[in-house]
């Protein structure tokens, strides 16, 4: 066994054993955990393009459970779905207002399939959802 799948193992085996005896009150947080969660979003905002990226796939590449994810998640008031929608809307946004910068023309749909979307209405009304306003309305000329 190589020394980085042994290392992969070691870090497996650690998030594993911080699942089982991790204190189940909400809020209570360690360094590892921390670290953990931070791994974790750098995991998701690395491949939130892909629009069949979801949470399974964020465990299967920590090499964490999706219930420790999901519980991950959970202490922060939040879940992985939603952190993955809103890294994806954030995209989005800065795509538009780039768009609308540079007067290039994209489509808002090609925009959206860039951002991981994979339904162009469902799309549409998250980013409604997020910003109170349709993708459209950050293409207006403010001018």
């Amino acid at each position: 066994m190589s020394d980085s799948t042994k290392d992969y193992m070691r870090l497996a085996l650690l998030d594993l054993l911080g699942a089982l005896f991790a204190p189940s009150e909400p809020g209570h947080s360690s360094v590892h955990t921390d670290k953990l969660f931070g791994r974790i979003c750098d995991i998701i905002r690395e491949r939130f393009a892909d629009p069949d990226f979801g949470p399974g796939d964020v465990a299967r590449e920590a090499g964490i459970s999706l219930r420790y994810v999901q519980k991950l998640f959970t202490t922060r008031n939040s879940t992985c779905s939603r952190y993955i929608n809103s890294v994806r809307l954030e995209r989005a946004a800065f795509l538009l207002k780039r768009r609308s910068f540079l007067k290039t023309g994209q489509p808002i749909r090609e925009i959206a399939y860039a951002s991981g979307f994979g339904d162009y209405a469902y799309f549409n009304r998250s980013f409604r959802r997020q910003f109170g306003q349709h993708p459209s309305f950050l293409l207006r000329d403010p001018g």
